[in-house]
């Protein structure tokens, strides 16, 4: 039987943070495997790059290589359409997504988490919320009921997201955020590529392709 190897794809700051967390779920990712056995190691495009925290650090040709494992991986890369191009190069490989919800959050029952989502400590997720496929929720970020979260989508620490928010694909949520609650009718609604700037009160929707800051937030225009 074929031992697993992880990949965590991107060797920068949000990655080494995953991967220090890593070890401690391996037990609930592969029950009954040894995870002393399991392969860890970061996968990333530059080369002058060998070794990170002690594991090693491999490209994404060279991951791929290892017939010897059952391969998985997750996209530590915290830009959201970094994270969706690198997925469509997994697509079609052997590798399989892996959900990481670490230690120390909680999800509410009657919320769905989709395959390649990290979650980090500190997090709550409440009742009746989804979250898309290969979305981050950084440490001690909240996410109330009701709310909709489309994939590829980053929310940074300290987000506070108040429930019926939908939050589209690929959107960006800053650091220390806050997210007006919207109703079952009319949902708060952050747009597609979207981004809220750091320490921001968003009090209104945010439309597809803009970048919004301040308190209240509004239009950055770069």
């Amino acid at each position: 039987m074929k031992k697993p190897a992880i990949g965590l794809y991107g060797a920068g700051g949000f990655g080494k943070e995953v991967m220090s967390l890593l070890p401690s779920i391996l037990p609930k990712l592969f029950p009954g495997t040894n995870y002393d056995e399991i392969k860890l190691y970061f996968i990333d495009d530059d080369t002058s790059l060998s070794s990170i925290l002690g594991r090693e650090v491999i490209s994404l040709t060279k991951f791929l290589e290892l017939n010897q494992c059952e391969l998985y991986y997750g996209i530590t890369i915290a830009d959201p359409a970094t994270r969706k191009f690198l997925v469509s190069k997994l697509k079609n490989t052997s590798a399989k997504p892996l959900k990481l919800i670490f230690d120390n959050s909680l999800v509410l029952s009657n919320s769905q988490i989709e395959p390649g989502v990290i979650i980090m400590p500190g997090v709550t997720i409440s009742t009746s919320v989804s979250v898309g496929m290969f979305t981050h929720i950084n440490f001690n970020s909240y996410i109330a009921h009701d709310c909709k979260i489309d994939s590829f989508v980053t929310i940074s620490p300290h987000v506070v997201c108040c429930g019926n928010t939908e939050i589209k694909e690929c959107a960006f949520i800053g650091a220390g955020t806050t997210i007006k609650q919207g109703t079952a009718n009319q949902p708060r609604y952050i747009g597609i590529n979207s981004k809220l700037g750091i320490g921001s009160n968003l009090l209104n929707d945010l439309p597809n392709n803009k970048t919004y800051a301040g308190n209240p937030a509004s239009e950055l225009r770069i």
